[in-house]
């Protein structure tokens, strides 16, 4: 097994690294030959936002930013909200870290990372998820009377919609009223006609404001042809919609009343070599590696 330090920086160095570049990156003990560094150029090049073929690290931490931005955008755990960002690591990870600072109790629809991962991302809560992972096998469901949730097929529309309507059903008569999450839907549309899911997101969305149940959505980060909404954007209160620009991470609020939908950068600025090769060492496992930034606070 070969690992590698990818860190990042606003030009993308490490798109044109050379081999000799590249051997601070690995440890002394591990050989690479031209196949190791040609593997590597392919998988740098096939890495469109960051956290797709290596593990990325923000910061200040998802746990930190996200509850000063959900306060500053004032995010309440019964809003209908979508979270448009590219269905990588690092995205991954700030939405369950708002997801968390938005509810104290949910529900969770996954097609992207099985049910023991979800729960390890949301330690502070002990959501019910509902599993449609490629590795999820058979129809399953949840059982209203119980915590438990069964895989579901991420292609079979109308079980999942059974499962969510059920989750629902828990969460609005539970002692506290919950959110109900779905990640992603950019795995829903590689499975589904998008007006078969435009539908589904209608019922489901119709039940949540019916029971008093908030929503976070992972949309693509495309807009329409003509950039004026995403997918399913019409179902939601309003988008928060988040990018990398120039190795930051910067997030805007779309559709929010009193919010101007102004970038803010979330993140940080890249380190520099030295500080980044000292924070290399101590960290497992590795990743890209920022120094602490601003935060958001959205006019």
């Amino acid at each position: 097994m070969m690992v590698y330090e990818y860190l990042n920086r606003p030009t993308e160095p490490a798109a044109t690294a050379t081999s000799e570049d590249r051997s601070s990156w690995v440890d002394s003990s591990v050989y690479v030959d031209d196949y190791g560094n040609k593997l590597v150029d392919r998988l740098l090049a096939a890495e469109r936002h960051p956290g797709e073929a290596f593990e990325a690290v923000l910061h200040p931490s998802p746990e930190t930013i996200a509850p000063a931005f959900i306060a500053d955008v004032a995010v309440q755990h019964d809003d209908i909200v979508g979270f448009a960002a590219p269905s990588s690591q690092l995205y991954d990870d700030l939405f369950y870290a708002m997801y968390a600072a938005m509810t104290e109790t949910g529900a969770v629809l996954t097609t992207k990372y099985p049910h023991h991962e979800v729960r390890s991302r949301l330690s502070t809560m002990d959501p019910l998820v509902i599993d449609s992972t490629p590795g999820a096998e058979t129809d399953g469901g949840v059982d209203v009377a119980t915590t438990d949730a069964g895989p579901v097929r991420c292609g079979d529309l109308t079980s999942l919609g059974v499962a969510a309507e059920r989750a629902t059903t828990q969460l609005a008569t539970g002692d506290r009223t919950g959110t109900f999450a779905i990640a992603t839907l950019t795995q829903l549309l590689a499975h589904h006609d998008s007006t078969a899911l435009d539908r589904f997101l209608h019922e489901l969305v119709g039940q949540w404001r019916n029971q008093g149940v908030g929503g976070l959505i992972h949309l693509p980060p495309a807009r329409d042809i003509d950039g004026s909404s995403w997918f399913g954007s019409a179902h939601f209160d309003y988008v928060i919609e988040m990018r990398t620009d120039d190795g930051q991470i910067e997030a805007r609020v779309c559709g929010k009343r009193d919010v101007a939908p102004t970038w803010q950068v979330v993140g940080s600025s890249p380190c520099s070599d030295s500080e980044a090769a000292a924070q290399a060492v101590d960290r497992q496992p590795s990743g890209i590696v920022d120094e602490d930034g601003g935060e958001s606070i959205p006019e």
